[in-house]
């Protein structure tokens, strides 16, 4: 311990000591002599106060707070003070980073030779010194509260006892102290001493405890000594310093002794709560104590894991899934007596998490109304259960139906197109992958208003024709069709074009020609006016007669033609149909009415849609599509056309529910490759991690 005060005596007498004039003049918080409630004589970007927490001495410190981050300003105070150009100049300053510190520094001073960047790295007051030569004679002191790059707003850096000095100026040193000692307890004592006295001024005082430094007081002549041992023999000495850094001679030593503690903290009792699969929150009411508890000491199946201080609690990780654990925990006192063990606390751990997700669902809909419909979907597998699915409408959740694999959704608008999709949900919360993607379209509102009649008229009538028009007939959504009668009996429909050109009339001849106008939903329009039209006499045509009827020589038009069995042009054979034509036939339109089944039954719900392998082994054998004819059948038995227009939009309908099976597997593919890029994405993070590490 002797050599230890003798090293630090000599140590402090051989550095070389400081102007009794501190050239840093002014009256602030960071002033020696003279402090003061101010920042006089400091300047610069970042924010610059007197601070009143925790300074080095006196009352005051200046504290540097950074206003803005990643800049070149806004972090940096300076202090200027005139120079002689050559002359040696002791500096010190005493430092510690703020709250928050980020490498706060001495840099970029000017007017000095030999001045290298010195680092601020201690949360605890220290002093830095240089003995610098000035090049200028108004040399600048500059403090940075964080560098520039990582700066940040709110950067701290704090600055106290600032001493600007030539050297051998100043060499007497202070007078001892002497140190006396009161209130000693078990783990404590309280130090003063009488004041030091120097030609220029005591600026700290330093306390040794067995010949270690343990305090700096600055100029306060007293010391309240804590975390001491009970039952202990304790040396105390003082010594004192002036600005120069002139130290006074070592006080006399203050022996003390802690007074001993034989009496144990009291047993605690220990809980748990929050029991995972791998880890338990303990807690434990506080020990009692003469003097008072230090130290819980936590032990797992007897084995210590922790020492928590004062603090009555303890995460414990780490642990196996379905495994039994004891707990117990021990107080400790500052004179190291131990309480009693607890309560053994006993938990068992949880199972391991369950992270497999359910699987998709295939999601379908029926019995669409103008304002709902009927969703249902394939129940989802898991490997612990499935416990909800929740329905989502054009992304936008609407139900969660627990276990029950469909839902009656309502008060949809009619005539829309809606997008269903369904998640299923474990419960352990993990989700499977969206169903896919259900399109279905309302029914639109029923229309139940006729459109108006039309008002028709004729023009450019000949022996055999005559062009009919009418007006437009309006509806609330609107014709899709104009019927024109002929004498009471139906000859074309037209669309939506208003005219008609009426030809094979016989002349000669009255017609009375009506117009009827169709709207989308069948509704019709009442009977337009009657047109009355008289054909004019024909040029070598003659009437249609049993006497003329089978004459090469004479041509003959007829109003109406009525045959009691066959008709056959251009042929005799007629193989048994009512009209046989040996050649093309041309026409404005062909109607067919059709006695079996339109093949919507295509898109009704059972429908037995053939699998698309049996659909290419049975082209491979046959040569044909399934329920399409052979060329060889068309070849000798020819084709009804209605039946063979049924066949071909069966087959449309066959390729629609094909084309859709197949998009909906696309999306699903769609949204597996999308979660394997994703996982693909983190890997590469990782690994980039791992590179960088």
């Amino acid at each position: 311990m002797s050599k230890k005060l003798l090293f630090f005596y000599f140590f402090i007498f051989s550095v070389t000591g400081t102007f009794a004039q501190n050239l840093h003049s002014h009256a602030n918080a960071a002033s020696i002599g003279n402090e003061a409630n101010s920042t006089t004589g400091w300047s610069g970007t970042g924010n610059i106060t007197s601070s009143t927490t925790n300074p080095f001495q006196g009352t005051y410190a200046i504290s540097l707070v950074a206003t803005q981050g990643n800049a070149s300003s806004g972090r940096d105070m300076s202090y200027t003070f005139n120079a002689v150009v050559g002359q040696v100049y002791n500096i010190s300053i005493w430092a510690r980073q703020g709250n928050l510190a980020n490498s706060p520094a001495f840099a970029n001073w000017t007017g000095f030779a030999g001045f290298a960047t010195t680092t601020i790295n201690s949360p605890t007051w220290t002093e830095y010194t240089w003995s610098l030569t000035a090049t200028n004679a108004n040399p600048v002191i500059s403090v940075y509260s964080s560098p520039r790059s990582g700066s940040q707003a709110g950067n701290q850096v704090l600055i106290d006892a600032v001493s600007i000095t030539t050297p051998n100026s100043d060499t007497e040193a202070p007078t001892a102290v002497v140190v006396s000692s009161s209130n000693t307890t078990m783990n404590g004592t309280q130090l003063s001493w009488t004041a030091s006295t120097d030609n220029v001024g005591v600026v700290n005082y330093e306390v040794f405890q067995n010949g270690n430094s343990i305090a700096n007081t600055g100029t306060t002549t007293g010391l309240n000594v804590t975390g001491l041992s009970p039952g202990t023999s304790y040396n105390f000495t003082v010594v004192a310093r002036d600005a120069a850094g002139n130290s006074s001679s070592l006080s006399n030593v203050e022996t003390i002794n802690t007074i001993g503690d034989g009496q144990a903290p009291t047993a605690v009792v220990v809980s748990s709560s929050n029991t995972t699969s791998t880890g338990t929150q303990l807690s434990w009411t506080a020990s009692t104590d003469n003097v008072g508890v230090v130290n819980y000491e936590v032990f797992q199946d007897g084995n210590s894991i922790a020492n928590t201080g004062t603090t009555t609690g303890f995460i414990v990780t780490g642990l196996t899934p379905s495994t039994s654990y004891n707990f117990t925990v021990v107080a400790e006192d500052a004179a190291g007596n131990l309480s009693p063990v607890s309560n053994i606390e006993t938990i068992n751990t949880l199972s391991p998490p369950d992270t497999q997700a359910p699987t998709a669902v295939v999601l379908s809909s029926s019995n669409t109304t103008t304002t709902s419909t009927e969703l249902s979907w394939t129940a989802s597998t898991d490997n612990v259960g499935v416990v909800n699915y929740e329905v989502f409408r054009n992304g936008n959740s609407i139900a969660n139906t627990g276990t029950t694999t469909g839902l009656s959704v309502t008060g949809l608008a009619p005539s829309t197109s809606y997008n269903f999709t369904v998640v299923a949900e474990d419960a352990a919360g993990n989700l499977s992958p969206s169903s896919n993607i259900l399109s279905v379209t309302t029914d639109g509102v029923p229309d139940n208003e006729s459109p108006t009649a039309v008002i028709v008229s004729s023009s450019n009538t000949t022996s055999t024709g005559t062009q009919l028009s009418w007006t437009a007939s309006t509806d609330n959504v609107g014709v899709v069709n104009y019927e024109v009668f002929q004498d009471g009996n139906s000859i074309a429909n037209t669309g939506t074009t208003t005219g008609f050109n009426v030809s094979g009339l016989v002349p000669s001849t009255s017609y009375d020609f009506t117009v009827v106008a169709e709207d989308a939903a069948g509704n019709l329009s009442p009977v337009s006016n009657t047109e009355t039209v008289v054909t004019s006499v024909g040029n070598g045509i003659v009437d249609y007669t049993s006497e003329n009827a089978n004459i090469e020589t004479v041509d003959w038009t007829a109003r109406d033609l009525f045959a009691d069995r066959n008709i056959g042009i251009g042929t005799t054979d007629t193989q048994g149909y009512r009209l046989a034509v040996a050649g093309n036939v041309i026409a404005e339109g062909v109607k067919v009415e059709l006695q079996g089944n339109w093949p919507d039954f295509v898109f009704e719900n059972g429908f037995d849609l053939m699998d698309l392998w049996k659909v290419r082994a049975f082209i491979a054998e046959h040569g044909h599509l399934p329920n399409i004819p052979s060329a060889e059948e068309v070849q000798k038995e020819g084709i009804d056309l209605g039946q063979m227009n049924a066949k071909l939009l069966q087959k449309i309908e066959e390729l629609t529910l094909y084309i859709l099976s197949q998009q909906n597997e696309i999306e699903i593919l769609k949204k597996e490759n999308s979660q394997i890029n994703d996982i693909l994405k983190r890997i590469e993070e990782l690994e980039k991690g791992q590179q960088k590490r």
